[in-house]
């Protein structure tokens, strides 16, 4: 967030995380690929019909591994993905996911600026 950051992004979320009123996680590692970040599946479309990215993992090999608290502790995500826009890929992106708990079961996350397939 301090260095990847917009000036309004960090205006809005570094004051809530200095607080502790919310924790987070990162989530780079999927299971097929370790931290090779070129390799990520996982993507975020981003569909201007929404005005959202659809964050989506296709295969059991992009499942995100090792996010410590994810689950228990955490309140926020910054997820590793391929940025698709205008039908193009633009690489790896760092977006900021809120965590909904009651979905945690199903290993679902969402938010909302981010809707999960």
């Amino acid at each position: 967030m301090e260095y990847n950051g917009t000036e309004e992004q960090k205006a809005r979320w570094l004051p809530l995380a200095r607080s502790g009123r919310i924790l987070g996680t990162y989530s780079q590692t999927e299971l097929g690929h370790g931290s090779f970040v070129r390799g990520i599946e996982t993507t975020a479309t981003f569909d201007p019909d929404s005005d959202e990215f659809v964050v989506h993992s296709p295969t059991i090999s992009s499942t995100k591994f090792w996010p410590a608290g994810l689950g228990f502790s955490t309140t926020h995500d910054a997820v590793m993905a391929r940025l698709i826009a205008g039908g193009q890929d633009q690489g790896p992106h760092v977006f900021l996911v809120q965590l909904d708990r009651w979905r945690m079961a199903s290993q679902c996350l969402v938010s909302k600026w981010v809707t999960l397939a």
